[in-house]
């Protein structure tokens, strides 16, 4: 019996702790987002209270598992393994709520002053630590494909992004300089926050202008 149940608290443990792992990583989206309203929660009151035990579990088992469990270590096992196993569905419950696609937002097709160029700005995963902000642009004759020319800029920075009224609004305006196939990007103030870049279109790079 003793046997037995170091087998089965062990088993319990060890799934649970595993569960925990991936409601960690997927609630965060791979530690890129913070815990929001339906993950934190969980983990103040199953999270927390489960590692705790699983690890006094474990720690128990090691000392024990060459020696038979007294009865009332059987009470504590039989317990914590009750506890265990009701946090595991509110893991996967939390996972199914939490777990978000990729967020893309942009702004509406423009064109440069020249018409050789439509763009826009692309911000994706705005909240996350690996959010991009992206400058996708697309020359307007011929059959050429939209290219992506990612921009040195933390979306996490902008804290006032607004949009519209309507469709003719921009985050960033695409100037013609006097270098052919380079442009000057500048942000508005829509994006809440002002940045300048210059754009090598053949080459697909942006540089910041300080």
């Amino acid at each position: 019996m003793s046997t037995l149940m170091k087998f089965i608290w062990i088993a319990t443990t060890l799934i649970n702790l595993s569960v925990f792992i991936w409601f960690l990583i997927g609630a965060t989206s791979n530690f890129q987002r913070s815990l929001d309203l339906v993950g934190m929660p969980i983990m103040l009151l199953c999270g927390i209270p489960s590692l705790v035990i699983s690890i006094i579990s474990i720690v128990i088992l090691i000392r024990k598992w060459n020696s038979q469990l007294s009865v009332s270590t059987m009470i504590v096992g039989g317990v914590f393994i009750l506890i265990l196993l009701f946090c595991i569905p509110a893991f996967l419950n939390a996972i199914d709520n939490t777990v978000v696609p990729e967020r893309v937002e942009s702004d509406p097709v423009s064109r440069t002053s020249d018409q050789k160029y439509e763009y826009n700005l692309e911000l994706i995963n705005m909240s996350h630590r690996n959010n991009q902000v992206n400058l996708i642009i697309k020359e307007v004759s011929g059959q050429t494909q939209k290219r992506t020319i990612p921009l040195d800029l933390d979306a996490k920075e902008i804290v006032a992004l607004t949009t519209g009224p309507g469709s003719d609004w921009q985050w960033a305006v695409l100037q013609p300089t006097e270098t052919p196939e380079k442009y000057k990007l500048t942000t508005t103030e829509k994006l809440g926050m002002h940045k300048v870049y210059m754009i090598d279109v053949v080459k697909g790079q942006s540089q910041e202008i300080k």
